[in-house]
């Protein structure tokens, strides 16, 4: 016995290590509906914020009567022309990046010039003044200059596309959505290092009905469903295709004019396409306050207990494995002591304060402790803090930084822990009301405790945007 285990654990760690290269973790936010962020610009991993704290994410509809007239001007503005009750936003971009470290490598870093077409399109239709139909498509591309093999595979969608539609049923609100991206870039997935030629491409889909029943001046009931789907393209990344199936509900109480306090709850069911990972279920529950501290600041402040339970340990390497051909004994120990049998009950927080003091400077600051969705590992604890901002230095000027740190422990006995920290920095000079130049800088640097797992990735790109 003690001669087979010297034998195994060797054979453990070298299978742990050399399959961080296809190491990819997903966001698991927001009342259990999977997370992620994509797309050109600023870091933004955490995508929760105080005006979208939806489960799902999407952004919430506002029939013609809930527009104050500020925001009734910038939804007018949203849109350039318009086919009999339809308006429509039009916009095209075209940018040139320069990426030092295309697979997130610690050694061996490919770097390259990326050319990145992009059209926006927004649509919405007014059927009457209480229904609402809206459609949002993000499309790009991107050309590798040197290296064609990164060339996207197919278009781009952006996660902020989607359609929605929302009606009245006497007093509730109902909203009917689905939110469909494509995407492949990883930098904003804290634990995917060593991407080599098998970029994180992925579909996802998520499909929703929310119900806001506004009983009262005081009481207001937010109740709905979303049915998530992930697949990813290659095998790379096979292990993370599943679905998951939520139910939430959000009670709220205004106290005060100025103070809202409510309970968030959601129940979620996970069903994984890989029988190398055990299918499972999410809890939720937590008490919330959103705060109208001034004209000027407003606060958002949320805690409680989340679970994620698993029905069988996961088997991340058993594809590895197969390959050593290794007796039906020696692999078995491998797999056990390799297997991840944890789940995870704990707490989370989700914190973030918003502050206007002119209107030349807007800025926040959020903090967040989540459970999330594993990918070498059943799940991890996933810590985060951001600061970002945005100045109109000059009438036509905007200047946005942002910086952000995380810190994550992956579950299992050999569970990844690792620092993340990343700052970005945004100019865009708008030259009219239709044409902006924009220059954008990155930087991303990663610090784990396994081997290869490190990285650091500098990125700039120049952009021109044309909106019709």
């Amino acid at each position: 016995m003690k001669k087979s285990v010297t034998r195994i654990l060797p054979l453990a760690a070298l299978i742990l290590t050399s399959g961080v290269s296809a190491n990819a973790q997903e966001f698991f936010r927001d009342m259990g509906t999977s997370r992620s962020s994509g797309g050109l610009g600023p870091i933004y991993p955490s995508e929760y914020t105080y005006e979208d704290s939806s489960p799902s994410g999407l952004s919430p509809l506002r029939p013609g009567q809930d527009l104050n007239e500020a925001q009734a001007a910038e939804e007018a503005d949203r849109y350039n022309f318009a086919i009999g009750p339809v308006q429509f936003g039009l916009a095209m971009g075209v940018g040139i990046e320069y990426n030092d470290n295309i697979t997130l490598a610690d050694s061996h870093r490919i770097s390259d010039f990326v050319f990145r077409p992009s059209l926006d399109v927004q649509a919405t239709w007014r059927i009457s003044e209480l229904n609402t139909l809206r459609l949002t498509v993000g499309a790009s591309y991107a050309k590798y200059f040197d290296h064609s093999e990164f060339d996207s595979d197919g278009v781009l969608l952006s996660p902020n596309s989607d359609l929605a539609f929302t009606f009245y049923l006497g007093a509730v609100k109902l909203t009917l959505r689905d939110r469909l991206s494509y995407q492949e870039d990883a930098y904003s997935i804290a634990a995917i290092s060593n991407t080599g030629d098998q970029q994180y491409r992925r579909y996802e889909n998520q499909v929703g009905l929310q119900a806001d029943w506004a009983v009262n001046e005081k009481i207001n009931l937010v109740l709905g469903y979303d049915h998530y789907n992930l697949w990813t393209v290659g095998n790379g990344f096979s292990q993370q295709d599943r679905a998951i199936d939520t139910i939430f509900f959000k009670p709220s109480y205004q106290m005060v004019p100025g103070i809202k306090v409510g309970v968030n709850t959601s129940y979620s069911f996970i069903n994984f396409d890989s029988n190398d990972r055990g299918d499972g279920h999410g809890l939720l529950v937590g008490p919330f306050i959103e705060w109208q501290m001034s004209e000027y600041t407003n606060l958002y402040l949320e805690a409680g207990f989340q679970q994620l339970q698993f029905d069988k340990g996961g088997d991340f390497q058993n594809s590895t494995i197969d390959q050593l051909g290794l007796s039906a004994a020696d692999a078995a120990a491998v797999r056990n002591v390799l297997r991840d049998n944890e789940d995870s009950d704990s707490y989370y927080i989700k914190f973030e304060i918003n502050n206007k003091p002119s209107d030349i400077f807007d800025h926040r600051l959020l903090f967040s402790k989540t459970a999330e969705i594993g990918f070498s590992s059943n799940s991890y604890d996933l810590y985060h803090a951001e600061y970002d901002a945005n100045w109109h230095v000059l009438q036509h000027t905007d200047i946005s930084p942002v910086i952000f740190y995380e810190y994550y422990t992956a579950s299992g006995d050999l569970g990844e822990k690792a620092h993340r920290v990343g700052a970005g920095l945004g100019v865009r000079y708008h030259f009219s009301n239709s044409v902006t130049l924009g220059l954008d800088y990155r930087f991303i640097a990663k610090d784990s405790n396994l081997e290869n797992s490190d990285y650091r990735q500098s990125l700039a790109f120049l952009s021109l945007y044309y909106k019709f």
